[in-house]
């Protein structure tokens, strides 16, 4: 009889594991072979997740210690150490899948990971928490399909790869109100295990790991005072923060620096922070029509249009939450306001934390900006919603038979799914996202051919990597379309705002045609690729010039036209150190004969008015003297100095100070400084070992002094 009964458990488990699976296919939409070869989104943040994936698999686990991605930002190569990337070991696993079965479908492949692993780890933590096999299963899988993750889909993967999620509540759970549970080894491992998931994946489930863990420590440390919960809470907390230092180290050094790349703003809580109302506002690509035309009329009537959806509940998780505000009551009735159960306790916390206004903004407008968006941890509100409705169902089924049971949740499953997953895209957007791919081989193809292997290509527009605006009809990050399907050509796209390389292609893309050219081909690039879109004429102009020069066109497909160059035998590479890469000081070049200025590092933008016009710094900043003369030259620099306390600014020139003055509120007499500049670039260095101070609330800088109205001239 044991063994029937073992028989049986194992058909209903493989049984169970297939309409898993099969629903994973239909909710993403890969139940065609042909879905296979078209991406679940193909424009800005999914283009930057599969250039994420292809990279990943050509550096393997070199990516985890040096983040300079020779093929992008050619001819140097794309140093992203500021740039923060989680989930970097799954990015290597399906980049390397990505190597032999080919980008998209590993792109594909890893989708189906991301929601195949939410359910199942979903499953698991809710047979641990005593729900009835059939209620934890239909939970767990409206959990990993849930419209939070179908809509985030490829262009968030890492908040499409939510599994941490139900671990970390778990655990807090562990930690915070477990007995026994943590004496077994198992559960220690478990908690290890979920420190090292989310230390090495999105930092938004970082942050409300560390905010749940601290909860859970300060609820242990004032009940029951347990050693072994405070100690091994403690313990995850550090295996979490040393697996993020390790995976992020060079981001975090970044960070510190305030030299990330990211920028963010107080502002930014406000238009992507967590907003109740959307809990209940279904979006307009919901299956009933009806519905969906609520989602269209919120859409037109909201001020607010961040990450809008994206909350959606769904009804399952409507229902779960309609079930725990009952088990609030229920208990209040019994006994008093109590922090059970704690997955109230958990929701209530977690909204107070990230609504609009809330703890979140509160931080963020002291300066704490980095998780902006509070929207985004309605996963973990829907969670705990799911936990609820699976923990009211066992109860409330506890009498119904295991067959009714699988019943009654397979009916529910199917009803929240069809709420939940939204309408595929249309055999017309299948056709245009295929032929656009189509292009983008096309390209690539013609250009691994026709280059030889490791060719550099200069693209225009000249513009960083990482939340570029559009430019004209130029989304973000479409520059790494044709690149995506290369095997040996580099291009020169991929490089970010703070590095001086980007600086010299914005600067030569500056240049007349024939200069451009000149400068391209002396630097090694063996082609140049114009985007169309990205030009307001289509660069029709620009084209006309290069076949005027004899630039023979390489491919032309879709928005993509490349032109050949003749690169140098032997290149050399621009000096990154030029003083004319930087910004003019004046915004526009002023002609002062042939001295110029330019704005080296630590300074603000320009500012003006009817008759002055000055930078504010910190405490150090560098001027740049373009000379271009031949020979030394003698030059007179004229400035007025201030500051906003008093302190002492001293200014370096060839490693000699010429210039020492007290600073203060009250501006300092125009001085003269009288400097030998040598040809090309020269550097004027600025200190101020006063203090630098942020000069309102409204005004984030921090800022110690300022020159105003420079100007420079050949000595008399």
């Amino acid at each position: 009889m044991r063994l029937r009964v073992e028989k049986s458990t194992a058909l209903y488990r493989s049984l169970t594991a297939a309409a898993i699976v099969g629903t994973a296919l239909w909710a993403t939409g890969l139940w065609r072979w042909s879905a296979w070869q078209l991406p679940a989104a193909y424009s800005i943040d999914a283009l930057e997740v599969l250039a994420r994936l292809k990279l990943s698999g050509q550096l393997g686990l070199a990516f985890f210690f040096d983040k300079t991605m020779p093929p992008i930002g050619a001819p140097w190569g794309a140093d992203w150490s500021s740039y923060p990337m989680p989930d970097a070991p799954l990015f290597i696993l399906f980049g390397k899948i990505g190597a032999t079965i080919g980008l998209i479908p590993a792109s594909n492949l890893a989708l189906l990971f991301a929601h195949l692993s939410a359910v199942a780890v979903f499953y698991l933590c809710s047979r641990a928490l005593g729900h009835r096999t059939p209620f934890a299963t239909g939970a767990a899988v409206l959990f990993g399909f849930s419209f939070y993750l179908l809509h985030r889909s490829l262009s968030h993967f890492s908040f499409t790869l939510a599994y941490v999620v139900p671990a970390q509540l778990l655990h807090v759970w562990l930690i915070g109100s477990g007995h026994q549970l943590l004496r077994l080894a198992r559960w220690r491992w478990f908690g290890i295990a979920t420190a090292v998931a989310t230390g090495m994946g999105n930092p938004y489930f970082g942050f409300a790991y560390c905010l749940l863990m601290g909860g859970a420590l300060a609820y242990q440390a004032a009940t029951a005072r347990r050693r072994a919960n405070l100690r091994w809470g403690g313990i995850c907390l550090a295996i979490f923060f040393g697996t993020l230092v390790l995976l992020n180290y060079s981001s975090l050094l970044a960070m510190l620096r305030g030299d990330s790349g990211l920028e963010r703003n107080y502002a930014a809580t406000e238009l992507y922070g967590l907003r109740p109302i959307e809990w209940f506002i279904p979006p307009p690509s919901h299956r009933w029509g009806e519905v969906g035309a609520i989602g269209e009329r919120y859409a037109a009537v909201s001020t607010f249009k961040g990450e809008l959806f994206s909350p959606y509940f769904g009804l399952a998780g409507l229902a779960g939450l309609l079930c725990m505000i009952g088990s609030i009551v229920r208990r209040w009735r019994r006994g008093g306001p109590r922090a059970r159960p704690g997955y109230a306790a958990a929701f209530s916390g977690i909204t107070i934390f990230f609504v609009i206004g809330g703890i979140n903004s509160l931080l963020a407008f002291g300066g704490l900006d980095l998780f902006r968006a509070g929207n985004r941890y309605s996963i973990y509100l829907l969670a705990l919603a799911l936990f609820a409705l699976a923990s009211w169902a066992s109860r409330a089924g506890r009498r119904v038979s295991p067959v009714a049971a699988v019943v009654i949740t397979t009916a529910l499953v199917a009803i929240g799914l069809w709420d939940q997953v939204p309408k595929p895209r249309s055999s017309s957007a299948n056709a245009a996202l295929a032929n656009q791919i189509a292009i983008d081989r096309e390209v690539g193809a013609a250009l691994d051919t026709q280059l030889p292997a490791g060719a550099a290509v200069f693209q225009l527009p000249a513009v960083p990597f990482l939340e570029q605006p559009p430019v004209h009809a130029m989304t973000d990050y479409e520059l790494f379309r044709p690149w995506l399907f290369t095997e040996r050509t580099r291009f020169s796209y991929g490089l970010l705002a703070n590095e001086r390389a980007l600086r010299w292609e914005r600067y030569v893309a500056t240049l007349p045609t024939d200069l451009l050219c000149a400068a391209l081909e002396e630097a090694g690039y063996a082609a140049l690729y114009l985007n169309k879109s990205a030009f307001s004429d289509g660069g029709a102009q620009l084209r006309s010039q290069l076949k005027a020069l004899g630039k023979k066109v390489l491919v032309q497909a879709g928005e993509h036209i490349v032109f050949a160059l003749q690169p140098v035998h032997t290149p050399r590479l621009p000096d990154l150190n030029d003083a004319r890469l930087s910004d003019p000081w004046h915004t526009t070049l002023v002609r002062e004969d042939q001295f110029h200025l330019y704005a080296g590092e630590g300074w603000f933008p320009l500012e003006h008015d009817s008759s002055d016009s000055w930078r504010w710094a910190g405490n150090e900043a560098t001027l740049l003297i373009w000379s271009s003369s031949h020979e030394p030259q003698a030059a007179e620099l004229t400035l007025e100095a201030s500051a906003l306390r008093p302190g002492v600014l001293i200014a370096n020139f060839n490693r000699k100070i010429v210039w020492r003055v007290n600073a203060g509120p009250a501006p300092i007499p125009k001085a003269n400084l009288f400097l030998t500049l040598q040809p090309g670039s020269n550097l004027v260095t600025f200190r101020f070992n006063g203090r630098a101070v942020r000069p309102s609330n409204a005004d984030s800088r921090i800022l110690g002094f300022k020159l105003s109205n420079l100007r420079i001239a050949p000595k008399p």
